[in-house]
């Protein structure tokens, strides 16, 4: 009887333990698949080289859907907070931005963090222009450019030497380009994708 006893107790509190532990592993996996979602874009950090200027393209977070010049919403405003997570360790020297609410408040939280101001770009400035300042003032650091799903795919073009081509749907969020340009090779553009998938 007292082995019976003894059985049905250990038995018990196998049970337990085991319920226990896998409960706690099921909410921290839900935690993190929920929190962030970092994909493919660890490679980051291998692309950067100190003998390249690196250009980080990126459209604006998702926006409020009413406004001449909508904020970002609260799908946006995780995203922002994912791309200053996604960028924290590396050592960027400029962020440009187009002058409206949605591009300004997607780089804002990595501007705060790495202790830089945004530095406005309009939207007619040629391409040509903005990598000529960019180049002339950053050669060889890591420059941030945030734009809107009908500049960025022009823009990489552009600096790619038309080798690159890109459409980016309204839908589309998610998309970050890390442009690569050696001083006297040709620029290379990396397709990435950062925070909660997008259509």
């Amino acid at each position: 009887m007292r082995k019976l006893l003894f059985l049905i107790i250990a038995g018990m509190s196998m049970l337990f333990c085991d319920c226990k532990k896998e409960t706690k592993a099921q909410i921290v996996t839900v935690r993190d698949t929920v929190y962030v979602e970092v994909r493919d874009t660890t490679v980051i950090p291998a692309l950067i080289s100190d003998t390249t200027t690196t250009l980080i393209v990126l459209r604006h977070a998702e926006k409020e859907t009413t406004g001449a010049d909508p904020n970002l919403n609260s799908d946006g405003l995780l995203r922002a907070e994912e791309l200053k997570r996604l960028l924290d360790n590396l050592s960027i020297s400029a962020i440009y931005s187009t002058p409206f609410n949605r591009t300004r408040q997607t780089v804002q939280p990595l501007a705060t963090a790495k202790g830089l101001s945004i530095t406005e770009y309009p939207t007619t400035k040629s391409y040509t222009d903005l990598e000529s300042e960019i180049l002339s003032a950053y050669r060889g650091k890591i420059v941030v450019v945030v734009g809107h799903s009908n500049t960025v795919p022009d823009m990489v073009k552009e600096l790619s030497n038309n080798s690159f081509n890109v459409i980016i749907e309204d839908s589309q969020y998610d998309n970050l380009f890390v442009v690569s340009m050696p001083e006297k090779l040709k620029p290379t553009v990396t397709p990435l994708k950062y925070g909660k998938e997008t259509p």
